[in-house]
């Protein structure tokens, strides 16, 4: 066995500028300063996830080089792109939650394939769920509450006389 395959590397072993690199730019329209402090926090904890798992897929993909055998590299390199697509679908759960203000508790039943399927999945929760303490109820549209109904022409005669006789 060569010294590669004896000394196996670990996230703990990995250089520490590795793992707190750069996170990603936000996506345009994203405005992160109108987010509350907790939520950046919140924010900032899911990305320094998601560049901890680049950084194990990195190292997965070193140690598959020095592999003999192509099923357990096929298999390697399966295994870290399901942990940087399952970290990359909690992320993007963690940020629509906070963008429409769902309780910490609905976040992880956004579901979907794609990320506009899970934000139409996001706002029909954000709809259902309690409201926030900003945010005031919406309005149920079948107990009423809209525009008046329109008035018959015999009431708008009834007003315009009474106006003009005020």
């Amino acid at each position: 066995m060569t010294d590669a395959q004896d000394t196996p590397t670990t996230p703990e072993t990995s250089p520490p500028d590795a793992v707190h690199a750069e996170p990603p730019e936000p996506a345009p329209g994203n405005d992160e300063s109108a987010l509350p402090e907790w939520a950046r926090g919140e924010l900032t904890r899911a990305r320094d996830e998601a560049a901890r798992r680049r950084v194990q897929l990195r190292e997965l993909k070193n140690q598959l080089a020095g592999m003999a055998d192509p099923e357990e590299a096929q298999a390697a390199i399966q295994l870290a792109h399901d942990r940087l697509a399952e970290t990359e679908q909690q992320l993007t759960r963690e940020r629509l939650g906070r963008k429409y203000g769902l309780p910490d508790a609905l976040i992880p039943r956004i579901e979907g394939e794609d990320e506009e399927a899970m934000e139409r999945d996001a706002k029909a929760l954000a709809d259902l769920a309690p409201t926030a303490a900003g945010r005031p109820p919406r309005p149920d549209p079948l107990q009423g509450g809209g525009e008046p109904a329109p008035l018959s022409p015999a009431d708008r005669f009834a007003q315009i006389i009474q106006t003009r006789l005020r």
